[in-house]
């Protein structure tokens, strides 16, 4: 493994860096008060083909995703948005996880009528599977039905946490067959925006955080889905562990928000005046060793993907994404012991940082996550793409 970036590598990161210093730096504070989609860093991604990320380079995108040629290439993006605006992170993430999903699994009409709209015109996907209850009820076992029809099927369901949903020219939204339920009816459908009977519920995001990250609920009412926008084969999706090929991601995310936190520590306490403090300098370089050890088992886990063995790409993404997530919520007490109250006033970088990672590391369970890597260890059956 080859620890140093490819030029092109070097170039987005650092084109997106910029990127984030300079513009989406700035906006961070309004998308969190209004909790709206961030429209202007989104057309900033279009502007710098950063919307085709993980599109494969034949069909005009960069090659990126777990599948192509260059698996690191789109959470490098990812990790530098996330350093100045974690709303925004996750929703190029989840762009570029229905992009990735449709490029490798679609078919050859659907990449060109919807990848393409993504290269010429920067069209917008996301990727939704989650909706109420389904925690308790298993990651597969969906409320949201699909009855076959001529020429297609009809599907009725309501869907939640569909990051983007109303901002998507194209959701990809997940059911499963009325006649095989679970795992094995499992399917995806693409839906184009102003479909008949698909509406984004008003009001349904309002969290603590992330509220730029713009996830509302969405209802499906007899929508009628003809086959040719049927997404893969009943079962694809989890026969083929594709929850898993999205771990890296998330722990991207993480990883950019802790970076972000760093950055903003070591510029404030100097100016408060305690950077002279033992405390203050025993936690800060805690932070940047937990940082560093996070950052490469990351990168690791993204070049194992090119390696020929999924699998063991997959236990390196878990691995990566717990250590990602743990990582972040320690670096938030440390931050908090030496920064102090002040710091956290109403309208503060500190203050909205903080809610978007803590609540972000929500989204995982950690004791789940380490439980699959024990399993696997102790030679016990386990599944790769369990998350809650």
């Amino acid at each position: 493994m080859d620890f140093n970036l490819t030029p092109k590598q070097r170039e987005v990161y650092e084109r997106t860096g910029q990127l984030a210093r300079r513009n989406f730096a700035p906006r961070a504070a309004a998308y969190d008060r209004d909790a709206v989609w961030p429209k202007e860093n989104f057309d900033d991604f279009r502007a710098n083909n950063l919307l085709t990320l993980t599109i494969a380079e034949e069909r005009g995108g960069w090659g990126s995703g777990a599948l192509g040629s260059d698996p690191l290439l789109y959470l490098l993006v990812i990790e530098q948005t996330a350093r100045e605006c974690l709303s925004t992170a996750q929703c190029i993430h989840i762009h570029s996880h229905g992009s990735h999903l449709l490029d490798r699994v679609g078919t050859p009409d659907q990449k060109r009528r919807i990848l393409g709209a993504v290269v010429r015109d920067g069209a917008l996907l996301n990727a939704t599977g989650s909706e109420p209850g389904r925690t308790g009820r298993g990651v597969y076992n969906l409320l949201t039905k699909a009855r076959r029809v001529e020429g297609g099927y009809i599907v009725n369901g309501r869907k939640n946490y569909a990051t983007l949903g109303d901002a998507a020219d194209w959701n990809i939204v997940f059911g499963v067959l009325e006649d095989a339920p679970g795992a094995q009816g499992h399917l995806g459908f693409a839906i184009p925006k102003g479909t008949p009977g698909f509406t984004v519920v008003e009001g349904s995001w309002e969290p603590l955080g992330m509220r730029g990250a713009s996830s509302p609920d969405l209802v499906l009412e007899e929508v009628f889905v003809p086959d040719d926008l049927v997404i893969g084969t009943p079962g694809f999706f989890p026969r083929d562990r594709w929850q898993a090929k999205f771990h890296l991601g998330f722990a991207a995310q993480y990883l950019g928000g802790a970076q972000g936190l760093f950055d903003r520590l070591v510029e404030y306490l100097p100016k408060r005046g305690t950077a002279g403090d033992p405390y203050a300098q025993l936690r800060t370089g805690e932070i940047r060793i937990g940082i560093e050890a996070t950052r490469w088992l990351i990168y690791r886990a993204a070049w194992l993907w090119t390696q020929g063995d999924p699998l063991e790409a997959e236990l390196a993404s878990i691995l990566a994404k717990h250590k990602a997530l743990e990582n972040a919520v320690v670096a938030l007490d440390k931050a908090a012991q030496i920064l102090g109250s002040s710091a956290f006033a109403g309208g503060s970088d500190f203050s909205r940082l903080y809610r978007d990672l803590r609540v972000q590391t929500l989204h995982e369970n950690p004791d789940r996550t380490a439980a699959i890597l024990g399993q696997c260890h102790l030679g016990q059956p386990y599944d790769t793409t369990a998350r809650l």
